[in-house]
């Protein structure tokens, strides 16, 4: 009798040990953080190429690339937060910046006038 309830005991203590290592994974999923988003950038009032740059007070900032010869251009992995573009057109007579609050996930448009 001793050992059948000894051997009940054992039996127990391995189906509940089983147990909790198989739901040990079954926790909460925290999906990734988003770090970057996209810009979607045109000129608004001009139909030429510019080159973009982040953070700068003139060509002084990031290099983000050139836009098609319509003003516009997608840029990718913007970080998040507060960037202040600048574009100069490729001939260096038009120029113009503007602020944007990069968020993530989604779109984020940014329209620059020239003068």
């Amino acid at each position: 009798m001793k050992k059948n309830i000894l051997l009940k005991s054992i039996l127990l203590l391995i189906v509940v040990s089983l147990l909790i290592i198989g739901f040990t994974g079954c926790g909460v999923v925290i999906p990734p953080v988003c770090t970057t988003g996209t810009l979607y950038l045109s000129i608004g009032n001009d139909n030429w190429t510019y080159y973009v740059y982040m953070d700068g007070n003139d060509w002084t900032g990031t290099y983000l690339g050139t836009t098609d010869g319509w003003g516009d251009i997608t840029l990718y992995n913007v970080p998040v937060g507060y960037h202040t573009f600048y574009v100069v057109s490729t001939d260096y007579f038009f120029d113009g910046s503007a602020g944007k609050t990069i968020t993530c996930p989604g779109a984020n448009y940014l329209t620059i006038n020239t003068y």
